[in-house]
């Protein structure tokens, strides 16, 4: 025992991956002054290198401030954390993913929001992919059939709607602090959960004590993102599940979201919902860009990354030069910010040129899935009559317009579905 007690508990749950946890916890310790974190690791039954070299580096990088906890099995992320937490010294509980990297003046920011809002519950950093620096996760977005978003993912964390602050009705429980008093008060994470949704109910259930869930993008965590192996495997149960217990307990919001920064909602020909630039400033932008310069393109996507033109503009011309490699990188944004069929057959064909093949395998899965949702569109019209439906009577009329128009675009009038339409789930 420290004569002085941790600021900050960190309860990080492992399951293998040791390469993974070892890089979580070097990173930890090279980027927060010694004796404020205490680190608890929570191993799920770990057989690789977990098992024998978790408690030698731990004690060797936090000394009595690391502690292992291991269980025999694999109990998911629920589980161990609420286990982490209730073996934890520190008033603040810092739940992580061990697939995170902190980065330099990661912490401060987090505590001085925890410590500054009126009515702070969570909040969490801005996390981002680490080999572009792009966003991973800004806060948790409804679309409106109630899918989850991560908020601006893929945009430069530079961008000015990156760094706004905005009301959330979740964030990501890869990277969570909060007080020990509301953890508990809220009744920590539902174990019912198998790896996913158990951060969608906690942050439920902190907004509904009238507090609020934060992301603070002064703060930056890399997230490597899902590569725990099955971490997606239970994720219709782990929806299902949450629809029964928090049935009511968000709304979409996408939406206005996207409205307060400036962007419009769009929907491809299989309902999935994507964001895009107003028609006036994508009209600017082309305007101020008719003497194409590759240079001036790509800063313009950085400032605009909605700027679909932009994107179609400069893929061609490295593909024209024989840069298929770069050429790629943009096709593969260019169908993250406006999924096409056209899109991924391009991307496909440029990624296979470009020597990847997982790319261009990824492309074509997605051109067969998209092929089977557009060969039988009855059960998307249903779903977006529905969905009209449910706008008009919430009020949400920009929401309605975009459904409504969906169907004029296919010829079919707004009829058929149940007058007690509600959002359904996924896109």
């Amino acid at each position: 025992m420290t004569a002085k007690a941790p600021l900050v508990s960190v309860v990080i749950p492992a399951w293998n991956l040791w390469d993974l946890t070892r890089g979580c916890l070097e990173s930890l310790r090279a980027h927060t002054p010694g004796g404020v974190l205490e680190a608890v690791v929570v191993d799920n039954g770990s057989t690789d290198a977990t098992a024998t070299d978790l408690e030698p580096l731990g004690r060797a990088l936090f000394g009595d401030l690391f502690r292992a906890v291991r269980l025999p099995e694999n109990r998911g992320f629920a589980v161990a954390s609420n286990l982490g937490a209730a073996q934890a010294r520190a008033d603040r509980l810092l739940f992580l993913n061990n697939d995170t990297l902190a980065t330099p003046g990661w912490l401060p920011p987090l505590l001085r929001a925890l410590d500054d809002d009126a009515r702070p519950g969570a909040v969490g950093p801005l996390l981002l992919y680490p080999d572009t620096d792009r966003v991973q996760h800004c806060g948790i977005a409804f679309t409106p059939s109630l899918a989850t978003e991560h908020l601006y993912a893929n945009f430069p964390a530079a961008h000015p709607a990156v760094a706004a602050r905005r009301p959330l009705q979740a964030i990501t429980g890869a990277a969570l602090l909060m007080g020990r008093g509301v953890f508990g008060d809220c009744g920590g994470f539902h174990e019912g959960y198998l790896n996913g949704s158990e951060d969608l109910e906690l942050c439920w259930r902190i907004r509904e004590q009238g507090l609020k869930v934060i992301c603070v993008p002064e703060s930056r965590v890399y997230h490597l993102e899902s590569r725990t192996p099955g971490r997606r495997d239970h994720d219709a149960a782990n929806a299902a599940r949450l629809n029964r217990r928090c049935s009511g307990c968000f709304g979409p919001d996408l939406h206005k979201l996207a409205r307060r920064d400036g962007f419009e909602l769009a929907l491809t020909p299989w309902l999935e919902t994507y964001l895009t630039l107003p028609a006036a400033r994508a009209a600017e932008l082309l305007a101020a860009h008719a003497d194409f310069e590759p240079g001036r393109c790509w800063q313009a996507l950085q400032a605009d990354p909605l700027w679909q033109p932009g994107y179609e503009l400069l893929a061609a011309f490295l593909e024209a030069h024989g840069r298929y490699l770069e050429a790629s990188g943009v096709r593969l944004l260019h169908c993250y910010f406006f999924p096409s069929l056209p899109g991924y057959r391009r991307l496909a064909l440029v990624a296979a040129q470009a020597g990847n093949p997982d790319l261009a395998g990824q492309a074509a899965g997605k051109i067969e899935h998209v092929t089977g949702l557009l060969e039988d569109p009855e059960p998307l019209v249903r779903k977006a009559r529905g969905l009209a439906r449910w706008a008009r009577r919430a009020g949400e009329r920009e929401v309605g317009a975009l459904y409504e128009g969906w169907l004029t675009d296919l010829g079919l009038p707004l009829q058929g579905g149940d007058a007690n339409d509600l959002p359904g789930e996924g896109d």
